[in-house]
């Protein structure tokens, strides 16, 4: 968990200023669940920050929940506009703030390398509903997932857009 860096106001709003928001991410994203599911009740953006990965989900689901452990990114992300389905809520990522098997996306945007990962993923399973959709979003390819039995199969998927890789980092293994 990383708090401190993220606490102060001058920091926030150069964030909200300046994060890139990612509108094409979440248009794949969306193509892919809409191959999977037509449920679209609950999307959960995890380490929001100021919101702008939260906002553009908000045509997508009935509601959408920013969350984050920082109340200055959360208070960035209340003045901006926000459609009426948004609401922002502050908890760390590793205990997520709904039921069991209640979400169908839950997305982290930029924000996965800063998480106890391995307790991140065992909520955002517990948060998930059969079927629901897991995305992680990042600038660079070096994030490597461990979860039990399937961890190989997180990375091969984690990884598969080789386009992204040539102007990032070499994926794990990878030469």
């Amino acid at each position: 968990m990383a708090v401190k860096l993220f606490e102060g106001k001058d920091h926030a709003a150069a964030y909200l200023q300046y994060r890139v928001a990612p509108h094409e991410l979440i248009s794949r994203i969306m193509s892919f669940m809409e191959t999977r599911t037509n449920h679209f009740k609950l999307a959960v953006d995890v380490g929001c920050g100021s919101g702008q990965g939260t906002i553009p989900l908000a045509p997508h689901f009935a509601k959408v929940v920013g969350t984050d452990i920082s109340k200055a990114q959360l208070e960035m992300a209340q003045v901006n506009s926000n459609p009426p389905n948004v609401s922002y809520r502050h908890c760390p990522a590793e205990e997520l703030p709904f039921a069991s098997g209640e979400v169908d996306l839950v997305t982290a945007m930029t924000a996965a390398h800063w998480f106890d990962r391995q307790k991140f993923l065992l909520e955002a399973d517990r948060v998930l509903r059969p079927g629901g959709c897991l995305a992680l979003l990042s600038y660079t390819m070096d994030l490597e997932l461990e979860f039990g039995d399937v961890s190989d199969t997180l990375n091969d998927i984690y990884f598969i857009k080789p386009p992204l890789c040539v102007y990032f980092s070499t994926p794990p293994g990878q030469s």
